[in-house]
């Protein structure tokens, strides 16, 4: 068998890490991998370690993959993807997988050339849809899809309710992580080094989240909320732990704007993309899922297995699908003034907010492992090659 892989980029991020632990297993299984990367980012070289990676071909702009049209092509441009696809076409690959998306555009314009069963994997919801594709590239890529996977059952639903694609050839394969190497890094953490390098206050009630700087993300709500706990509680105990985002960016300078204005600064720390995430997250007390829209975030698995208590809100995607009645708390979307509240009895009933935390962890393995998942998807790949 032989698949030619295809990811929008190489960023530190849920889709991204996920494709990775993919191709992770199937190199040790000798299947023969190739990439093709549309955008650049800090996973690649652990991508080249697993499989042959191609760089789509970029002009001299320095144009997003994620925007919704594709630039003039220079002619040096077009030859440099005429010598790709050429490259392609005498592979001879059996299947193509695109992740996420934000691959769509690439699609007409492969698929011209390359004439194999495609396999999609999509990660994302309406919003998400909207934003990194155009009505005629989705239109494309699900006409073309043989088979498509769906990261939740969310996302399923709405592909096929709002998409119109068939039920019967999407699959729901839940995203996972490496279950053992999670638990291993969450139990060796050092928390206090871990506290000392980040310069979090060692004796505080961590709140923690961790995604993008974007907008879907909430990373504002969080700011919200923080404010609303340090208002409505009488203790002088929480501190607030956001990681990932991007500080040179416009959507980070208006939090900071009002958090300034809110006047918790002290209360509050942003960390930038970092290989310790799961560390962090180690640390963390309570781990908040604040997304307006988060299909079936990766790091609210890391979080239940290090056996953290998460709130969320309804509404949003995979959180209500994984959470349920057990294994986190649920309020209604957006509404921060009870996810404060919320907090707060977390905090001041932490027997029962560790029970939680323990049945998150116990719904992972169970349910939501990476060998469960990682057998369906093998399964699939050998039926459409």
């Amino acid at each position: 068998m032989k698949i030619l892989f295809i990811s929008h980029d190489a960023n530190r991020a849920g889709a991204q890490l996920f494709l990775l632990n993919i191709m992770q297993y199937l190199h040790k299984k000798d299947v023969s991998m190739y990439l093709l990367l549309l955008g650049d980012g800090v996973l690649e070289k652990q991508f080249a370690e697993v499989s042959s990676v191609y760089k789509y071909p970029k002009p001299k702009e320095n144009n997003s993959f994620y925007s919704k049209t594709i630039s003039k092509l220079i002619p040096k441009q077009d030859r440099q993807k005429a010598q790709l696809y050429s490259s392609f076409l005498s592979e001879n690959f059996d299947l193509i997988y695109a992740n996420t998306i934000a691959t769509a555009w690439v699609l007409p314009e492969l698929l011209g050339f390359i004439k194999t069963p495609l396999i999609t994997h999509i990660h994302e919801l309406e919003f998400s849809i909207q934003l990194y594709s155009t009505k005629q590239d989705r239109e494309f890529l699900f006409n073309n899809t043989t088979k498509l996977i769906a990261c939740s059952k969310a996302v399923a639903e709405n592909i096929v309710e709002k998409h119109h694609f068939s039920a019967e050839k999407t699959a729901i394969i839940h995203s996972f992580i490496d279950n053992e190497k999670v638990i291993k890094r969450s139990q060796s953490t050092n928390i206090e080094a871990i506290k000392q390098k980040y310069n979090l206050p060692k004796d505080s009630f961590l709140i923690g989240g961790c995604g993008n700087a974007e907008w879907r993300k909430g990373i504002d709500i969080f700011a919200l909320i923080a404010s609303q706990v340090l208002e409505l509680s009488e203790e002088n105990t929480f501190h607030f732990v956001w990681v990932g985002v991007k500080k040179e960016s416009e959507y980070y300078e208006q939090i900071c704007y009002d958090i300034r204005k809110l006047g918790i600064q002290k209360y509050i720390t942003f960390i930038e993309q970092t290989p310790d995430a799961i560390e962090l997250i180690t640390c963390f007390d309570i781990f908040t899922l604040v997304s307006r829209e988060d299909p079936f975030p990766l790091v609210m698995l890391e979080a239940a297995i290090a056996q953290k208590t998460i709130i969320g809100f309804e509404k949003t995607g995979g959180c209500s699908e994984f959470l349920e009645t057990d294994a986190g708390i649920l309020v209604p979307y957006l509404n921060t003034n009870k996810m404060a509240l919320k907090i707060i009895d977390l905090y001041k009933n932490q027997t029962f907010a560790l029970e939680l935390g323990q049945n998150a962890k116990e719904k992972v393995l169970n349910k939501y492992s990476f060998d469960n998942s990682i057998v369906k998807i093998e399964e699939l790949l050998n039926r459409y090659s």
